[in-house]
């Protein structure tokens, strides 16, 4: 049954009660002086444990995990951080570790509740207003993030940029930007990456013709697709320093795109033109199969968003800025292509023209009776003051979707106000914020959903471990009655380790033979050759490793034996 609700000044109200705000990103650990991590404590020297806060937190606790049994080795606490001191630090002594050790990085986050009812516009910046300075700022076609915890980019928002050809904006190419809104770009004062520069400003990428590019989606390994609309392909990036490549050809006016599943499951959904298509591209570089149609709908379809119970909802409009505008759910489970009279529900815009999707995902992943939708609204008739913003769409599932206006410009007292464009985009940050680029205005907002309480605590965690090392050490020192002697290798080599006194007389031979690449250990018990007790008093160790290749590395420390 198709049910059909008609959206104009009056509207559902429903209270979202999800938690967002703060949490940390962009991890990773240094020598004090900033130089790579080294991963020794032995030499005296401690680590900084650096990352990036998208808000102000009033208190935050870094802790250091033992990634072998999960085991927490150190907690340090700060208060008052924040994205004015981005990136953030604080100071780790290597308290608890050992060498060869493997750990990570978790950062909990407590930060203050804005509302309890409103959505509040915690972060507002005007691009034209950001150095270096521009007559006019984004011109944005697409925004997305990459909220995998998993990935060494997480955090990072990526935004499709089309120049609009006057040299009034930045330039035609992929944005990056940090989690609290800074520029993250390769080219110097820009958030553009460089390799993704247009021929049309002096880069090598061809994106196509005007407009391009379009959209911004961030799969499951963190690559970043992209359309050229007026190329009619899509585009992937397989690492933020990789030159977008063509993985699907032939789409005529691709606009919106939204991917579901992993590895060969993976399909990805096209909006474009009037019809949505379905590419199964799995793990293959290109796509290897034909597009599926999965439905023709007689009218524009600028977006896509796939909830969790697998249904589809497309926002459709007459014209390109001509209304009214429709939001329709369809089940896509069987029988396509669908057609506008198979949808479950359509809600018609008299006013505005819904043009872009976002979806908060509830905790029931199976079902999406729990899922939020968010769109944007352009106002097509100069007399509406009320419609254009963002709206939340709840219920979608149910018999009666609801739907509500959260949002628009004039609610942050920076913004110039005013109409949302055709082409702006939102994206949810990993804690649920909702990331506006709005280029009528040239502004990004970051506005944080109602929710109960005073405070919100969020933990995140670092992508990579980190080894603790030193090329050779021995825990602990001093030591009664044993003690371990470690050492690092490049490759497999022939390794001795050989305990002296301080004349130099031979003690105990503890090793003499084929040691693996990485880590490496030998116990010593205080005991000589003969088996026999030593007395307490300073050792020396000797660790002589010699490669296939002829290299040959050796390393002397000092042990001190306690009775």
């Amino acid at each position: 049954m198709k049910y059909v609700v008609t959206v104009a000044a009056a509207l559902v109200i429903f209270i979202s009660t999800a938690n967002a705000d703060v949490f940390a990103s962009r991890f990773k650990v240094t020598n004090p002086d900033g130089s790579a991590f080294d991963g020794s404590f032995t030499d005296g020297t401690a680590a900084k444990i650096w990352y990036m806060l998208n808000d102000t937190a009033t208190a935050v606790a870094v802790k250091v995990i033992n990634a072998s049994n999960g085991s927490v080795v150190a907690t340090i606490n700060a208060t008052n951080q924040g994205r004015s001191m981005n990136p953030n630090s604080v100071t780790w002594d290597g308290t608890g570790t050992s060498p060869g050790g493997k750990y990570y990085i978790t950062v909990t986050t407590t930060g203050p509740v804005y509302s309890d009812t409103k959505f509040y516009p915690f972060y507002f910046q005007n691009t034209a207003d950001v150095p270096p300075l521009v007559a006019r700022g984004i011109y944005t076609r697409g925004v997305d993030i990459n909220n995998n915890m998993n990935l060494p980019g997480f955090g990072y928002w990526y935004a499709s940029n089309s120049d609009p050809g006057n040299n009034d904006g930045y330039k035609q190419g992929t944005l990056r930007y940090n989690p609290d809104g800074t520029f993250e770009g390769t080219e110097p004062n820009h958030p553009l990456l460089t390799q993704t520069l247009s021929t049309g400003n002096g880069g090598t990428y061809d994106w196509g013709a005007a407009p391009t590019p379009w959209t911004a989606l961030v799969d499951d390994k963190g690559r970043i697709y992209q359309v050229s609309n007026g190329g009619g392909f899509v585009t992937r990036m397989d690492n933020d320093s990789a030159l977008p490549k063509i993985i699907i050809r032939n789409i005529k006016n691709p606009r919106g795109m939204y991917m579901v599943g992993e590895g060969a499951a993976r399909k990805l959904y096209i909006a474009a033109d009037t019809v949505v298509w379905r590419a199964n591209i799995g793990n293959d570089d290109t796509l290897m199969t034909p597009l599926e149609l999965v439905g023709a709908f007689g009218l524009y379809a600028r977006d896509v968003v796939i909830d969790d119970a697998g249904g589809m909802t497309v926002t459709l409009r007459t014209g390109e800025l001509t209304h009214p505008g429709f939001i329709e759910r369809y089940d896509i489970s069987g029988g396509l292509p669908k057609k506008r009279s198979d949808a479950t529900f359509s809600i018609e815009s008299t006013l505005g023209l819904p043009v872009c999707f976002e979806i908060k995902r509830g905790t029931d992943l199976n079902s999406a009776s729990d899922d939020t939708l968010y769109f944007a609204v352009r106002r097509s008739t100069g007399s509406d003051t009320t419609t254009f913003g963002i709206h939340q769409l709840t219920n979608i599932d149910g018999f009666f979707p609801e739907v509500k206006q959260v949002y628009k410009n004039s609610d942050h007292p920076s913004s110039a106000g005013g109409n949302n464009r055709q082409d702006a985009d939102i994206a949810l940050d990993w804690a649920g914020n909702i990331i506006w680029f709005e280029n009528g205005n040239e502004e990004i907002v970051m506005i944080a959903v109602p929710r109960t309480g005073s405070s919100v605590t969020l933990t995140t965690k670092s992508a990579d471990t980190i080894t603790v090392s030193g090329s050779v050490g021995n825990y602990p020192n001093p030591f009664n009655p044993t003690t371990t002697i470690s050492y690092q290798l490049p490759k497999d080599a022939h390794a001795t380790v050989v305990v002296y006194d301080l004349l130099g007389n031979i003690v105990k031979e503890l090793f003499s033979g084929a040691a693996s690449g990485g880590y490496n250990a030998v116990v010593w018990n205080a005991t000589n050759n003969a088996g026999t007790k030593v007395s307490s008093g300073m050792y020396l160790y000797r660790v002589t490793a010699q490669l296939s290749d002829g290299r040959t590395f050796t390393d002397v420390k000092r042990m001190l034996m306690l009775k």
